[in-house]
């Protein structure tokens, strides 16, 4: 029995993948079970073929080998490596030549960095959870100092309370998939707000049967939230884009015809809508509420009936 054979049980205890090989031509001399498991090769097969067309990047064999001759050792070096099947990936590489049975070996280890990526990832992922939890308590507690959840005038929800909802319903989509839209909408031609009528002025009561009217318009699983500038957002679970865009043609409609009178006139209440989606690559609500903003500020400029989508 060869050393090299002798040192097969042995390298096969090593936790990372493992490769001896001749350090002229690089071909493998022997192998652990791991090292044929993450270059998806038999190991039996892999004896006898050259290390070097396991390299993602044929330049990296020279640039190895002249690292290695003006160290003693390569240690922890990125590159990536390619399987038999040709999937790529990231590893650490460490590289040392020694004496096996009065033979100079090269010895090579190398570890997988997906898993380090993956919690990479993972982490990123929480400290953005933090944030925006933390983002998400600040306008809890503003909105508790402002009178609580539920907007008093209206009946509909607050707009922390509808943030923290579409917050849940992303991840809840990037789970499990599906859409969730938002649609935001204004009136256009109010009365002037009469703070001495208090609850009678028309603005206050046109509001309030506007804010009834989207959540009988609406199902159960959508919420209605309006906004410090009269506008209401509803969250639309489950919903596309053109989904959004019925909704928003038939409140249009419906809010038509409410009828109100002002200065002695009687006048139709005229309202426009800007609609949003959660995009594929987006794991927050924050940027559709943000082209929502934006999609309402173009419709008003569109004026009465006007609907502009930002998807």
């Amino acid at each position: 029995m060869s050393t090299i054979d002798a040192f097969q049980s042995l390298i096969d205890t090593v936790q990372g993948a493992l490769l001896l090989a001749t350090p002229d031509g690089g071909t493998i001399l022997s192998a652990n079970q791991l090292a044929a498991i993450l270059l998806a090769t038999p190991h039996d097969d892999m004896v006898g073929k050259s290390f070097a067309g396991f390299l993602a990047n044929p330049d990296d064999g020279p640039a190895l080998l002249t690292l290695l001759a003006a160290n003693s050792m390569v240690y922890n070096r990125k590159l990536a490596l390619r399987t038999a099947t040709g999937r790529k990936f990231e590893v650490q590489m460490s590289l040392r030549e020694v004496r096996v049975d009065n033979m100079p070996t090269l010895v090579i280890s190398f570890s997988d960095r997906t898993e380090t990526m993956v919690m990479n990832q993972l982490l990123d992922a929480e400290h953005q959870l933090v944030e925006q939890s933390l983002t998400l308590y600040k306008a809890i507690q503003q909105e508790k100092k402002q009178g609580g959840g539920e907007d008093k005038l209206t009946g509909v929800v607050g707009m922390p309370q509808l943030l923290g909802q579409a917050h849940a319903e992303t991840g809840r989509i990037r789970r499990y998939g599906g859409s969730v839209a938002a649609l935001s909408l204004q009136l256009l031609n109010m009365p002037a707000l009469v703070p001495e009528d208090d609850n009678g002025s028309a603005r206050r009561h046109l509001l309030q049967l506007a804010g009834s009217l989207c959540v009988q318009s609406t199902r159960d699983s959508d919420l209605v939230a309006r906004r410090e500038d009269d506008s209401f957002v509803i969250l639309l679970p489950n919903t596309s884009l053109d989904g959004a865009h019925d909704l928003a043609r038939r409140l249009i409609l419906t809010l038509r015809q409410l009828t109100f009178v002002y200065q002695g006139k009687e006048e139709q209440a005229d309202s426009c809508a800007g609609i949003s989606v959660v995009r594929d690559d987006e794991n927050s609500p924050n940027p559709m509420l943000e082209r929502l903003s934006g999609a309402l500020s173009l419709a008003r400029i569109g004026g009465a009936g006007h609907i502009h989508r930002q998807g």
